[in-house]
């Protein structure tokens, strides 16, 4: 009998698990026994009744193929499941960090590219500001040049027509405002 936890791992109960290893429940028991007083956890309920996630089926799996080489005890081979369980978990926290690292590199260089256009879209702003400015200048300067030209022109007109009053009635065109 399985039974589903929130992450969806499958947890199996001792029968289950023995006729899945091939042994007897006495011998699972005893499997158990010993990884326990080598450190090793196994989940229990409320009852104390150990349920087996699949890696402790693995794990047991382990064992039993250590144990079956030659000269080779039960205490031996918890020992060595032991030893690779601890390599085990080390290699995934590892794996964790190194991708959580990537992760983080990626993001860096992301943010970097994104910093790189906004400093060209701003150089290119900033020219075509200037574009607009110099346009703006030259313009201004032109009208300027223009309305001087035309005041000038006026100025020389007025002074013309007012030479030629004078003329006309006998005066000096500067003493025209004179009565």
């Amino acid at each position: 009998m399985t039974d589903k936890t929130d992450s969806s791992q499958s947890i199996y109960v001792s029968k289950d698990v023995a006729i899945m290893l091939k042994i007897q429940e006495s011998t699972l028991r005893k499997y158990c026994i010993m990884l326990e007083e080598h450190g090793y956890h196994f989940h229990k309920n409320e009852h104390g009744h150990r349920g087996f996630m699949d890696k402790d089926v693995i794990t047991l799996r382990k064992l039993i193929e250590i144990k079956s080489h030659p000269d080779m005890t039960l205490k031996q081979a918890c020992n060595a499941i032991m030893t690779w369980v601890e390599e085990k978990d080390m290699s995934e926290v590892d794996t964790d960090v190194i991708t959580e690292n990537k992760q983080h590199d990626d993001r860096y260089n992301e943010l970097k590219d994104m910093i790189q256009q906004q400093n060209e879209m701003l150089k290119q702003m900033a020219k075509k500001m200037d574009e607009q400015q110099r346009y703006i200048d030259e313009k201004l300067e032109k009208r300027d040049h223009q309305l001087m030209g035309a005041i000038r022109e006026m100025q020389e007109e007025k002074r013309v027509l007012l030479e030629t009053a004078s003329a006309s009635q006998g005066k000096k065109w500067y003493e025209f405002w004179k009565q």
